[in-house]
């Protein structure tokens, strides 16, 4: 083998790795938002590979301020009514470990974008709005496989 037919095959090769990685590195892409004005969101169910980089857009739509909180199995409630306590200078959020991922509070038709990486173990993980009240019928289920 020559060294321009060296080159060439070192350059497919890189380029094939480049291209492989830039798949492999892509993060899952979900987006939610209110459905109109009710108190509910438009998705109730997501589903991820455990351990998989997501990017997340709430796109508030409603006339009301909401967010996105995902949280530890057997935990919504527990935060939901944290998130009272802690109050409006706090964003209605209880900042803790079983919150495993948040937007900020949105304002109405604005929008926020996180990313996050899926927790590493399968399951079933709750995800809440929790703006006071809103917990309680704004949710929805992230399973990670």
């Amino acid at each position: 083998m020559n060294l321009k037919t060296m080159a060439i095959a070192i350059n497919i090769v890189t380029a094939f790795f480049t291209f492989a990685l830039s798949f492999a590195s892509q993060a899952a892409t979900l987006k939610i938002s209110p459905k109109g004005e009710q108190l509910l969101f438009d998705q109730t169910a997501f589903t991820v590979k455990a351990g998989e980089k997501v990017k997340l857009t709430f796109n508030n739509t409603s006339s009301m301020q909401h967010n996105w909180v995902l949280t530890a199995p057997g935990t919504a409630d527990k935060i939901a009514q944290d998130s009272i306590t802690a109050g409006a200078a706090k964003g209605w959020l209880a900042i803790g470990p079983d919150v495993l991922a948040h937007t900020k509070l949105v304002d109405p038709k604005k929008t926020d974008t996180i990313d996050f990486v899926a927790p590493t173990k399968p399951g079933d993980y709750p995800f809440i709005c929790s703006f006071p009240g809103h917990a309680m019928t704004m949710k929805g289920i992230l399973t990670v496989k």
